[in-house]
Protein backbone atom coordinates (compact mmCIF):
# COMPACT_ATOMS: atom_id res chain seq x y z
CA UNK A 1 0.00 0.00 0.00
CA UNK A 2 2.83 2.39 0.88
CA UNK A 3 4.55 1.61 -2.40
CA UNK A 4 1.40 2.55 -4.29
CA UNK A 5 1.04 5.72 -2.18
CA UNK A 6 4.62 6.68 -2.90
CA UNK A 7 4.14 6.06 -6.62
CA UNK A 8 0.95 8.16 -6.79
CA UNK A 9 2.70 11.05 -5.03
CA UNK A 10 5.67 11.28 -7.37
CA UNK A 11 4.15 14.50 -8.73
CA UNK A 12 6.10 16.33 -6.02
CA UNK A 13 9.29 15.57 -7.91
CA UNK A 14 8.08 14.69 -11.41
CA UNK A 15 6.73 17.12 -13.93
CA UNK A 16 2.95 17.53 -13.67
CA UNK A 17 1.19 15.75 -16.53
CA UNK A 18 -1.84 17.21 -18.24
CA UNK A 19 -5.13 15.41 -18.88
CA UNK A 20 -7.51 17.53 -20.92
CA UNK A 21 -11.32 17.22 -20.90
CA UNK A 22 -12.69 18.94 -23.97
CA UNK A 23 -16.17 20.28 -24.71
CA UNK A 24 -16.37 17.65 -27.45
CA UNK A 25 -15.89 14.86 -24.92
CA UNK A 26 -18.55 16.32 -22.63
CA UNK A 27 -20.93 16.53 -25.58
CA UNK A 28 -20.19 12.86 -26.29
CA UNK A 29 -21.03 11.98 -22.66
CA UNK A 30 -24.31 13.86 -22.97
CA UNK A 31 -25.13 11.98 -26.16
CA UNK A 32 -24.48 8.60 -24.50
CA UNK A 33 -26.75 9.61 -21.62
CA UNK A 34 -29.42 10.82 -24.02
CA UNK A 35 -29.45 7.49 -25.89
CA UNK A 36 -29.98 5.57 -22.67
CA UNK A 37 -32.41 7.83 -20.79
CA UNK A 38 -34.10 9.76 -23.63
CA UNK A 39 -33.32 13.08 -21.97
CA UNK A 40 -30.38 15.35 -21.22
CA UNK A 41 -28.60 14.96 -17.86
CA UNK A 42 -29.16 17.64 -15.24
CA UNK A 43 -26.22 19.54 -13.76
CA UNK A 44 -25.53 17.00 -11.01
CA UNK A 45 -25.82 14.03 -13.36
CA UNK A 46 -23.50 15.69 -15.83
CA UNK A 47 -20.95 16.39 -13.11
CA UNK A 48 -21.03 12.72 -12.09
CA UNK A 49 -20.59 11.68 -15.73
CA UNK A 50 -17.60 13.94 -16.22
CA UNK A 51 -15.95 12.92 -12.94
CA UNK A 52 -16.45 9.21 -13.73
CA UNK A 53 -14.94 9.78 -17.17
CA UNK A 54 -12.00 11.67 -15.65
CA UNK A 55 -11.47 8.89 -13.11
CA UNK A 56 -11.48 6.31 -15.93
CA UNK A 57 -8.95 8.35 -17.92
CA UNK A 58 -6.61 8.78 -14.94
CA UNK A 59 -6.81 5.12 -13.95
CA UNK A 60 -6.14 4.04 -17.54
CA UNK A 61 -3.13 6.33 -17.83
CA UNK A 62 -1.76 5.14 -14.48
CA UNK A 63 -2.27 1.49 -15.45
CA UNK A 64 -0.47 2.05 -18.74
CA UNK A 65 2.46 3.72 -16.96
CA UNK A 66 2.74 0.64 -14.78
CA UNK A 67 2.68 -1.55 -17.89
CA UNK A 68 -0.48 -3.33 -16.78
CA UNK A 69 -1.70 -3.60 -20.37
CA UNK A 70 1.23 -5.81 -21.35
CA UNK A 71 0.40 -9.49 -21.93
CA UNK A 72 -3.26 -8.80 -21.20
CA UNK A 73 -5.41 -10.81 -23.61
CA UNK A 74 -8.52 -8.67 -23.12
CA UNK A 75 -6.66 -5.42 -23.74
CA UNK A 76 -4.79 -6.85 -26.74
CA UNK A 77 -7.98 -8.12 -28.37
CA UNK A 78 -9.80 -4.86 -27.71
CA UNK A 79 -6.99 -2.83 -29.30
CA UNK A 80 -6.91 -5.19 -32.30
CA UNK A 81 -10.69 -4.87 -32.58
CA UNK A 82 -10.47 -1.07 -32.58
CA UNK A 83 -7.88 -1.22 -35.36
CA UNK A 84 -10.18 -3.48 -37.37
CA UNK A 85 -13.01 -0.99 -36.88
CA UNK A 86 -10.76 1.78 -38.21
CA UNK A 87 -9.86 -0.30 -41.25
CA UNK A 88 -13.53 -1.11 -41.87
CA UNK A 89 -14.44 2.57 -41.63
CA UNK A 90 -11.79 3.28 -44.26
CA UNK A 91 -13.31 0.60 -46.51
CA UNK A 92 -16.75 2.17 -46.15
CA UNK A 93 -15.49 5.40 -47.68
CA UNK A 94 -15.14 3.66 -51.03
CA UNK A 95 -18.22 3.65 -53.26
CA UNK A 96 -18.78 1.09 -56.03
CA UNK A 97 -19.42 2.21 -59.58
CA UNK A 98 -22.25 0.75 -61.62
CA UNK A 99 -19.63 -1.16 -63.59
CA UNK A 100 -18.24 -2.66 -60.35
CA UNK A 101 -21.69 -3.89 -59.33
CA UNK A 102 -22.56 -5.33 -62.72
CA UNK A 103 -19.22 -7.11 -62.89
CA UNK A 104 -19.76 -8.66 -59.46
CA UNK A 105 -23.32 -9.66 -60.33
CA UNK A 106 -22.18 -11.29 -63.56
CA UNK A 107 -19.26 -13.13 -61.97
CA UNK A 108 -21.44 -14.88 -59.38
CA UNK A 109 -25.05 -14.56 -60.52
CA UNK A 110 -26.00 -17.87 -58.88
CA UNK A 111 -25.53 -16.20 -55.50
CA UNK A 112 -28.40 -13.87 -56.30
CA UNK A 113 -30.82 -16.34 -57.85
CA UNK A 114 -34.05 -17.52 -56.28
CA UNK A 115 -33.29 -21.04 -54.98
CA UNK A 116 -35.28 -24.10 -55.92
CA UNK A 117 -38.43 -24.40 -53.82
CA UNK A 118 -40.88 -27.13 -52.91
CA UNK A 119 -44.41 -27.26 -51.54
CA UNK A 120 -45.16 -30.39 -49.48
CA UNK A 121 -47.10 -31.93 -46.61
CA UNK A 122 -45.63 -34.08 -43.87
CA UNK A 123 -47.12 -36.44 -41.30
CA UNK A 124 -45.08 -37.17 -38.18
CA UNK A 125 -44.57 -40.53 -36.44
CA UNK A 126 -42.51 -41.32 -33.36
CA UNK A 127 -41.50 -44.78 -34.61
CA UNK A 128 -40.48 -46.07 -38.03
CA UNK A 129 -42.85 -49.05 -37.73
CA UNK A 130 -45.80 -46.72 -37.17
CA UNK A 131 -44.78 -44.67 -40.20
CA UNK A 132 -44.73 -47.78 -42.41
CA UNK A 133 -48.13 -48.83 -41.14
CA UNK A 134 -49.42 -45.33 -41.82
CA UNK A 135 -48.09 -45.43 -45.38
CA UNK A 136 -49.93 -48.72 -46.00
CA UNK A 137 -53.17 -47.20 -44.65
CA UNK A 138 -52.92 -44.22 -47.04
CA UNK A 139 -52.59 -46.63 -49.97
CA UNK A 140 -55.82 -48.34 -48.95
CA UNK A 141 -57.65 -45.21 -47.82
CA UNK A 142 -56.26 -41.81 -48.80
CA UNK A 143 -58.47 -40.10 -46.20
CA UNK A 144 -57.26 -42.23 -43.27
CA UNK A 145 -56.27 -40.28 -40.16
CA UNK A 146 -52.72 -41.22 -39.27
CA UNK A 147 -49.71 -39.80 -37.46
CA UNK A 148 -48.69 -38.91 -33.90
CA UNK A 149 -49.27 -35.56 -32.16
CA UNK A 150 -46.63 -32.97 -33.04
CA UNK A 151 -46.00 -29.22 -32.95
CA UNK A 152 -44.52 -29.40 -36.45
CA UNK A 153 -46.38 -27.72 -39.28
CA UNK A 154 -48.29 -30.08 -41.54
CA UNK A 155 -47.98 -27.98 -44.72
CA UNK A 156 -44.94 -26.15 -46.10
CA UNK A 157 -45.39 -23.80 -49.05
CA UNK A 158 -42.54 -22.78 -51.38
CA UNK A 159 -39.62 -23.45 -49.03
CA UNK A 160 -36.02 -23.87 -50.17
CA UNK A 161 -33.70 -26.76 -49.40
CA UNK A 162 -31.66 -24.88 -46.80
CA UNK A 163 -34.79 -24.00 -44.81
CA UNK A 164 -35.90 -27.63 -44.83
CA UNK A 165 -32.41 -28.78 -43.89
CA UNK A 166 -32.33 -26.41 -40.92
CA UNK A 167 -35.63 -27.77 -39.66
CA UNK A 168 -35.57 -31.48 -40.53
CA UNK A 169 -31.98 -32.31 -41.52
CA UNK A 170 -30.05 -33.05 -44.71
CA UNK A 171 -31.63 -36.42 -45.55
CA UNK A 172 -35.18 -35.11 -45.23
CA UNK A 173 -34.37 -32.06 -47.38
CA UNK A 174 -32.84 -34.18 -50.13
CA UNK A 175 -35.91 -36.45 -50.18
CA UNK A 176 -38.34 -33.57 -50.68
CA UNK A 177 -36.41 -32.55 -53.79
CA UNK A 178 -36.04 -36.04 -55.24
CA UNK A 179 -39.26 -38.06 -54.69
CA UNK A 180 -42.07 -38.18 -57.24
CA UNK A 181 -44.77 -35.54 -56.58
CA UNK A 182 -48.40 -36.50 -56.12
CA UNK A 183 -48.13 -39.43 -53.71
CA UNK A 184 -47.07 -40.31 -50.18
CA UNK A 185 -43.46 -41.37 -49.59
CA UNK A 186 -41.65 -42.63 -46.52
CA UNK A 187 -40.72 -43.25 -43.91
CA UNK A 188 -38.26 -40.33 -44.06
CA UNK A 189 -36.15 -39.91 -40.94
CA UNK A 190 -35.42 -36.59 -39.26
CA UNK A 191 -34.06 -35.53 -35.89
CA UNK A 192 -37.64 -35.58 -34.57
CA UNK A 193 -38.56 -39.09 -35.69
CA UNK A 194 -40.09 -40.36 -38.93
CA UNK A 195 -42.34 -38.79 -41.54
CA UNK A 196 -44.46 -39.43 -44.57
CA UNK A 197 -44.15 -36.68 -47.18
CA UNK A 198 -46.35 -35.64 -50.09
CA UNK A 199 -44.75 -33.26 -52.56
CA UNK A 200 -47.27 -31.06 -54.37
CA UNK A 201 -44.87 -29.23 -56.68
CA UNK A 202 -41.28 -28.15 -57.10
CA UNK A 203 -39.94 -24.98 -58.67
CA UNK A 204 -36.46 -24.85 -60.16
CA UNK A 205 -33.95 -22.15 -59.25
CA UNK A 206 -33.99 -19.11 -61.49
CA UNK A 207 -31.92 -15.96 -61.88
CA UNK A 208 -33.21 -12.61 -60.65
CA UNK A 209 -32.70 -9.36 -62.57
CA UNK A 210 -29.88 -7.14 -61.40
CA UNK A 211 -32.22 -4.36 -60.29
CA UNK A 212 -34.12 -6.77 -58.03
CA UNK A 213 -30.96 -7.74 -56.14
CA UNK A 214 -29.03 -4.48 -56.41
CA UNK A 215 -28.90 -3.93 -52.62
CA UNK A 216 -27.60 -7.47 -52.05
CA UNK A 217 -24.89 -6.91 -54.68
CA UNK A 218 -23.86 -3.67 -52.96
CA UNK A 219 -23.64 -5.47 -49.60
CA UNK A 220 -21.50 -8.20 -51.13
CA UNK A 221 -19.24 -5.63 -52.81
CA UNK A 222 -18.77 -3.85 -49.47
CA UNK A 223 -17.98 -7.14 -47.74
CA UNK A 224 -15.38 -8.05 -50.34
CA UNK A 225 -13.93 -4.55 -50.23
CA UNK A 226 -13.55 -4.68 -46.46
CA UNK A 227 -11.89 -8.10 -46.65
CA UNK A 228 -9.49 -6.84 -49.32
CA UNK A 229 -8.50 -3.72 -47.40
CA UNK A 230 -8.04 -5.69 -44.17
CA UNK A 231 -5.80 -8.16 -46.00
CA UNK A 232 -3.78 -5.35 -47.56
CA UNK A 233 -3.46 -3.63 -44.19
CA UNK A 234 -2.24 -6.84 -42.55
CA UNK A 235 0.23 -7.41 -45.38
CA UNK A 236 1.54 -3.90 -44.75
CA UNK A 237 2.00 -4.69 -41.07
CA UNK A 238 4.00 -7.79 -41.94
CA UNK A 239 6.32 -5.59 -44.01
CA UNK A 240 6.54 -3.00 -41.25
CA UNK A 241 7.41 -5.44 -38.47
CA UNK A 242 9.80 -8.35 -38.34
CA UNK A 243 8.04 -11.40 -36.94
CA UNK A 244 10.49 -13.74 -35.20
CA UNK A 245 9.18 -17.23 -34.49
CA UNK A 246 10.79 -19.90 -32.29
CA UNK A 247 11.85 -23.04 -34.12
CA UNK A 248 9.20 -25.06 -32.29
CA UNK A 249 6.33 -22.89 -33.56
CA UNK A 250 7.43 -21.94 -37.08
CA UNK A 251 5.37 -24.76 -38.57
CA UNK A 252 2.25 -23.23 -37.02
CA UNK A 253 2.79 -19.92 -38.76
CA UNK A 254 3.57 -21.16 -42.25
CA UNK A 255 5.46 -19.48 -45.10
CA UNK A 256 3.91 -16.03 -44.92
CA UNK A 257 5.75 -12.82 -45.72
CA UNK A 258 7.41 -11.15 -42.76
CA UNK A 259 8.28 -14.25 -40.72
CA UNK A 260 11.94 -14.75 -40.01
CA UNK A 261 12.90 -18.27 -41.02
Amino acid sequence: MFAVYGWTNRESVDELRVVRISAKEVAWLKEIWMRQWRRLPDDLELRVLVMDYLKERLLAISAKELGLEENDTVVRRRLAQKMEFLVQDTARLAQPTEEDLLRLYGSDHMRYQTPAQVTFNQIYFKAEKSAREGLNKTRMDSSAEIGDPSLLEHEFIRVDEQTIKNLFGQTFAEKTFSVEPGQWHGPVESEYGFHLIWVHKRETAHSRPFEDVRLRVIEEWERLQQAKIKEEFFAGLLKKYEVVADESVKHLIGPISGVTQ
